[in-house]
């Protein structure tokens, strides 16, 4: 008879484990997805509260500098022209956030493949955009970290391909 036991999880040419990188940046892209799944599905009520905003704050009495006159219509021209778009946009959207939580989960499996397709999840809603309003969604510095944070997670997952080996 046999005494000795075997540890299940632990096969010599058995599956390895998931390095810690891709498991950190993993759970923070579908953290992140969860998100921007809410953002871009509440986008047109942000959009109708925006413009109720400032229509109220137009209508105050309320005297304003000029560069908080050209602010406002910097930004009203912004809600517009994401009015005029908003079925793309939110497609465009819900196709990067598809694309990112494919990706990823595909990563998780340590398949190269889950590398591309998440990289063009977070690339199509920033060239999409970008084509469809152009440089008028820049209207401050909080606009410009929809560019720096899927720069900085392609560059942390770029570091982690070497353990994709699928």
């Amino acid at each position: 008879m046999n005494t000795e036991t075997t540890d299940l999880l632990n096969f010599p040419d058995g599956p390895k484990p998931l390095p810690q990188g891709i498991n950190v940046l993993t759970i923070l892209t579908f953290i992140g997805c969860a998100f921007a799944l809410l953002i871009t599905a509440a986008t047109p009520i942000f959009l109708k509260m925006g413009k109720k905003m400032m229509d109220q704050a137009s209508s105050s009495g309320k005297d304003f500098t000029d560069a908080q006159l050209a602010d406002m219509a910097k930004a009203k021209q912004m809600m517009e022209l994401t009015q005029q778009n908003m079925v793309p946009l939110i497609t465009i959207g819900l196709l990067g956030v598809i694309a990112c939580f494919v990706g990823a989960l595909w990563m998780r499996k340590l398949k190269k493949d889950g590398y591309w397709v998440y990289v063009a999840g977070e690339i199509l809603p920033v060239i999409g955009s970008f084509i469809l309003l152009g440089t008028a969604q820049f209207t401050d510095w909080k606009s410009y970290l929809g560019l720096i944070i899927p720069i900085v997670f392609v560059i942390l997952y770029s570091s982690q391909r070497k353990y994709l080996v699928k």
